[in-house]
């Protein structure tokens, strides 16, 4: 497969944002609904998790950590950077820094300290919108794993809750029990 990437929408606010970004290359930032929100480094809990649960999928999938994930559906007002996206094995070695959301399988956010309404509510609905089949909220503030799946919308018709230490069942066409004994509290 070979992703055709059109640029997304240039509206002022995702010019404003490429400046910002461009200006803090330190930081994560990403924008949600014309609103920028910036990241200071990742903390090594969360980047754990992240490869944590990224080492379960990359041997079948491709597995990207961080990539801009656009969709023309949210009019050049949104951006978002998923702590993993998974997508189709032959896009490994992929050099795009801007990934069409229809040819994500599976996103996963390691909820942040800072904003966690951002992972447990905006992009719940920004995803489900884009049709990104499954949303994987890693929850280390309440030590839980939350699966959305079958988009619709703004929403998503189904879920699963398991606590850590409880396996995640992801599937088709992943199709795959997540292991989540090694993610903790923060």
């Amino acid at each position: 497969m070979t992703a055709q990437m059109e640029s997304p929408v240039q509206t002022e606010e995702m010019r404003r944002f490429e400046q910002l970004d461009a200006a803090f290359p330190d930081y994560h930032a990403e924008m949600i609904d014309g609103e920028v929100y910036l990241s200071t480094v990742v903390t090594s809990a969360h980047g754990q998790m992240v490869i944590a649960i990224a080492a379960q999928l990359s041997s079948q999938w491709c597995v990207m950590t961080e990539v801009d994930t656009v969709y023309d559906g949210w009019q050049g007002k949104t951006l978002l950077r998923p702590d993993l996206s998974v997508v189709d094995v032959s896009y490994r070695g992929t050099r795009l820094k801007q990934f069409p959301a229809d040819e994500v399988i599976l996103v996963v956010e390691v909820v942040s300290e800072s904003n966690p309404e951002n992972d447990t509510d905006k992009k719940v609905k920004k995803y489900a919108q884009a049709g990104i089949p499954y949303y994987l909220i890693v929850n280390p503030i309440e030590g839980r794993c939350l699966l959305y799946s079958l988009p619709s919308g703004e929403h998503y018709k189904a879920s699963l809750e398991a606590a850590f230490g409880e396996p995640v069942p992801i599937g088709a066409p992943i199709d795959a029990e997540l292991d989540t004994t090694a993610l903790y509290t923060y």
